[in-house]
């Protein structure tokens, strides 16, 4: 009998003995599971490793551990890095960008549709931000219940995440949603919070613990297989919410003594922003720790980033700029990989020129995975380069942001504006504080070549810049033209504006659109003319006159707000294009004139063929005639009287000349 347990004991040691083998044979062959976590509006000095004042010590652990991309870029907004990431593809050419917003196209490729082709099991778990929640039934009720006061708001709805990849999926669609509970923007709409298609609007809990949550539910259920698991937080976006627990867990006098972006920020918005902060290091932990009890951590690439700069209540410190701003402190971002298997270890800096872009090819290359069919990528592999401790391959990354554009390159940044240039030696000078353009002009010439070559292959239309030669045509103007006539008064100060709807629009704008329009005006005009403007566009207010100082520069570079006349001081009709790229994508929907004060008199402005011009050539009207003009409210007052909006024979307006 002692014989047969002996004999047992020994074969129940040889089976445990193979599969210990297996296992480790497993492990050895297994392809990495990636980990990618997206904080939201945290900025470089935003954390303690990089001298925050509120410690991140979880955060800093990974930095301390892993390897430091200390030249890693994205956007200065949220949903265009997002793009890149997901896409390996310039925002603009994907039609997301320079703005949030956006609809990701189906013909797209994604990250996560080459992860699912490498049998890799794909989640995705907070903010998507890539387009619009799905239209449901479910979800749709909750839409026309919320804006019932507003019965013309049509619901125009997604595809969902699931439709990009995502085998499973925990997200909500918009920014800057409410962290508890009903996760609302600003109070106003339907809940966005969604289990795949299923819409969740009754489900309670901090957003962030909750995607923290589900997260780890993901890793679990695939610890025996290969995954890409997408954490893209809510924090530190705002609105400024954080719980009780994580509010005492910080002093709020060391918060109040903290510098942010804006310096409005009040104490009690520090010290918000400072527990969401904590919250986040403590969910980046509870993650960490869940890989470390599954032994799943030696095997897996953990990367942390961010999508921007540091809002309003937090710091991009010491880089020059913070969101919503293209310097540094915007799109230069606090990213960490860690792998131990692949040798991410040690708390090293790379210091190669990477970003968002990059992620697409580099984590299939870092995971052994074959790259799959795409649209032509923008984004490089920077493995090898990474890996070795080599320059890297990455040339340049290039911005268009309102009323500039730039480019970066390893050692230099050039910002070009309507009206300068501002050239930085990145490697002397980190925080932009020394513009060295006069100094090199060899340099600004060299890079504005570069940027010229960009803007020409994204096809993006710049607000700030005069339109290629290619879109440059003479006036055609015919039969019905639109003639608005305004006097103003002599206590009008060229401070007064009046901006008035004459045709509106339900379409979207991208970057790639520009306007184009034929114009004239009658033969009393004063200097400064009355011009042309888009008063409605995304992240504009209402009837507030769009075209801002560089925001609405024509063919012949001239900044509509000067109110510029006709060029050639003969014709009576002259043709204009500007570049639409300043508040894309989204709503365009009214556009007028503005008539500015400082010259007493009555004065008539004349526009036919307006309409809108895609990348593709194809033209959208948005005024061809009586049927499509719209007279914006208006009431005589001190500055603006009389106004009159009708249309006549454009052999009316010859006759005037």
């Amino acid at each position: 009998m002692y014989a047969n347990i002996k004999l047992i004991g020994t074969l129940v040691l040889i089976l445990v003995g193979s599969l210990l083998t297996e296992s480790a044979r497993s492990d050895e062959t297994r392809k990495p599971n990636v980990v990618y976590i997206l904080s939201d509006d945290v900025g470089w000095g935003d954390l303690s490793v990089h001298g925050g004042g509120i410690p991140t010590p979880n955060i800093d652990r990974l930095f301390s551990q892993g390897v430091e991309l200390t030249q890693f870029m994205g956007w200065c907004v949220c949903s265009p890095t997002r793009a890149m990431l997901l896409t390996g593809r310039h925002p603009i050419r994907v039609g997301t960008g320079p703005e949030v917003g956006g609809e990701l196209a189906l013909e797209e490729t994604t990250i996560a549709e080459g992860f699912r082709a490498n049998g890799y099991r794909t989640g995705v778990f907070g903010k998507w931000h890539n387009g619009s929640d799905p239209d449901t039934p479910e979800f749709s009720a909750a839409f026309y219940e919320a804006f019932k006061s507003m019965p013309n708001k049509k619901l125009h709805g997604g595809f969902g995440v699931n439709a990009h990849g995502f085998d499973d999926a925990w997200v909500y669609y918009g920014g800057g949603a409410d962290y508890f509970n009903r996760r609302t923007v600003q109070g106003r709409g339907p809940v966005s919070w969604w289990h795949n298609r299923q819409f969740r609007e009754r489900d309670e809990g901090y957003t962030d613990d909750l995607v923290t949550q589900y997260a780890i539910e993901f890793i679990r259920e695939n610890k025996d297989r290969p995954f890409f698991c997408y954490v893209p937080f809510h924090i530190a976006h705002a609105p400024l919410q954080a719980k009780e627990n994580d509010l005492s867990a910080i002093d709020p006098k060391k918060a109040a003594q903290l510098p942010t972006a804006s310096e409005k920020t009040t104490n009690e918005g520090k010290h918000i922003h400072s527990a969401m902060l904590h919250s986040m290091d403590m969910n980046v932990a509870t993650i960490r720790a869940e890989l470390e009890k599954l032994n799943l951590s030696n095997n897996t690439i953990l990367v942390f980033t961010s999508d921007n700069g540091a809002m309003e209540a937090g710091s991009s410190l010491p880089l020059r700029g913070h969101k919503h701003t293209i310097y540094d402190g915007g799109v230069r971002l606090p990213t960490v990989i860690y792998w131990p298997k692949g040798g991410l270890v040690g708390g090293r800096k790379w210091d190669g020129l990477c970003g968002a872009l990059d992620m697409f090819p580099t984590l299939m290359a870092m995971t052994d995975s074959k790259m799959p069919e795409t649209r032509p990528l923008d984004g490089k592999n920077v493995w090898p380069a990474l890996r070795d401790g080599h320059p890297s391959p990455v040339d340049d990354y290039y911005f268009v942001w309102r009323d500039e554009d730039a480019i970066r390159t390893q050692n230099w940044k050039l910002h070009r504006f309507f009206d300068r240039f501002e050239l930085y030696d990145i490697t002397a000078d980190e925080t932009e504080s020394t513009d060295v353009a006069a100094s090199h002009p060899d340099v600004v010439q060299s890079l504005a070549a570069k940027m010229d070559a960009w803007a020409e292959s994204l096809g993006v239309a710049i607000s700030h810049r005069p339109a290629p030669k290619k879109y440059h045509s003479a006036a055609a103007s015919e039969g019905e033209v639109l003639a608005v006539t305004v006097t103003i008064t002599d206590q009008a100060k060229p401070k007064d504006r009046l901006a008035i709807n004459i045709a509106n629009w339900a379409g979207t704008q991208y970057a790639t659109d520009w306007i184009e329009f034929d114009i004239a005006f009658s033969p009393n005009t004063p200097k400064r003319h009355p011009y042309f403007s888009t008063l409605q566009g995304n992240n504009s207010k209402p009837f507030g006159p769009l075209f801002k100082v560089g925001t609405g520069v024509d063919q012949f570079g001239r900044d509509q707000t000067a109110g510029p006349g006709v060029a050639d001081g003969k014709s009576v009709w002259e043709h204009r294009i500007i570049g639409l790229s300043g508040t894309a994508p989204g709503p365009l929907g009214k556009h007028g004139i503005v008539f500015t004060g400082g010259t007493p008199g009555t004065f008539t402005i004349y526009l036919d063929n307006l309409r809108i011009r895609h990348l593709d050539g194809s033209l959208t009207p948005l005024w061809s005639g009586e049927r499509d003009t719209r007279r914006g409210k208006f009431a005589d007052n001190e500055f603006f009287k009389n106004l009159e909006i009708r249309t006549v024979d454009v052999t009316e307006v010859d006759k005037t000349r």
